[in-house]
């Protein structure tokens, strides 16, 4: 992984946001895959000034390799982990009573930002309670009120549905302002919200999937210069020859209708690599993109190499990645699964080792 992508990503985004917008990189799940510590401090390298987490212990996890940026927790807290929450001086998402209740048995200041669902339908307190809360979490004398948020559920295909939800989002702080509450930043875009909703920015954007140089749609060109992060190898194992007739793998799905040669590869669905791409998935090895062959299985795969010349153990083989003018990407990796790039990189698995150029 090189952490300097993530620099200059983030360096993009800031630069389209503009000063006025904060920039707020959000690297939960382990960033996305790519090492939470290291891409926070390359985002904050490149100009982000909040971080992003889904839980306590993702917080803490940042906090103790000496980050000490703002941190939201954009997820739920349990009471178990108050006290650890707070010893880290994270900052807190509230939706429901229970929640806010919970932070006010704590006695002590907790930054808490308040979302508001406006459609998501997934966290969220609905627009009027959302006021309800944010003017009590603002009267509380330990609880400040920080931030007041929403999510957009559909930003990358449904523009009609994301404006919807950005005024029912901007008519709730109205209100709240309109009730004399104030001083709170409004925070609202997420990747593909910031890319095609300038009147989304407000005070913060949350920056993703884009900062680790993957666009949340294939076919987007915005930020031309987004450079992935991300390169996912692995070597060849073993060759053997296949007789025409011949099956490889579980299931027997390939068949050689000719003698073939198939490369053994050293990654499998233990590693992140979904065995829904067994048909239509594809690496380079030697500079050259070859279909996996049969069904990928939790700890190899093979590839069909018979029109790649002198593969051979040891061979460097690309998942995710460039190599001698051939490259995928994590889109052509999701593509082939079934499934999103999102899916794609958070999946790689903790035995895959991760290095930092």
């Amino acid at each position: 992984m090189d952490p300097s992508a993530i620099a200059h990503n983030t360096g993009l985004v800031k630069q389209l946001v503009g000063e006025k917008t904060a920039v707020m990189a959000v690297v939960k799940a382990d960033g996305y895959g790519h090492g939470a510590v290291p891409s926070a401090r390359a985002a904050i390298a490149g100009g982000a000034t909040w971080l992003a987490v889904s839980s306590v212990p993702e917080g803490i996890e940042l906090r103790m390799a000496g980050i000490p940026e703002p941190i939201l927790n954009l997820g739920y807290t349990p009471p178990a982990a108050l006290s650890a929450a707070v010893a880290a001086k994270l900052a807190l998402t509230v939706y429901d009573r229970e929640g806010l209740a919970l932070l006010k048995t704590a006695a002590t200041e907790i930054a808490v930002h308040v979302k508001v669902d406006t459609g998501m339908h997934r966290l969220g307190a609905a627009p009027e309670e959302a006021i309800r809360l944010a003017t009590e979490v603002h009267a509380d004398p330990n609880l400040r009120l920080e931030g007041f948020w929403t999510h957009f559920a559909d930003a990358d295909q449904d523009p009609a549905f994301t404006r919807a939800q950005l005024h029912a989002f901007l008519d709730a702080r109205a209100a709240l302002i309109r009730a004399g509450v104030t001083g709170f930043i409004s925070h609202t875009a997420n990747s593909p919200g910031l890319l095609r909703f300038a009147e989304a920015r407000l005070d913060l954007v949350r920056a993703g999937l884009i900062i680790y140089g993957v666009r949340p749609v294939a076919t987007w060109d915005d930020l031309p210069g987004l450079r992935p992060a991300l390169r996912w190898q692995t070597v060849v194992t073993n060759v053997v020859t296949v007789p025409k007739g011949e099956s490889v793998g579980y299931g027997r799905k390939f068949i050689a209708r000719e003698p073939a040669r198939v490369a053994t590869i050293a990654v499998g669905y233990a590693d992140g690599l979904h065995r829904r791409a067994s048909h239509g998935g594809r690496a380079i090895v030697r500079g050259v993109a070859v279909p996996i062959a049969g069904t990928i299985s939790m700890d190899q795969a093979a590839l069909d190499v018979r029109t790649v010349p002198d593969v051979t153990v040891g061979d460097v083989v690309t998942l995710i990645g460039g190599e001698a003018g051939a490259s995928l990407s994590a889109h052509d990796l999701a593509e082939a699964a079934g499934t999103i790039s999102y899916e794609v990189i958070c999946a790689i698995s903790s035995r895959v080792p991760r290095r930092y150029l």
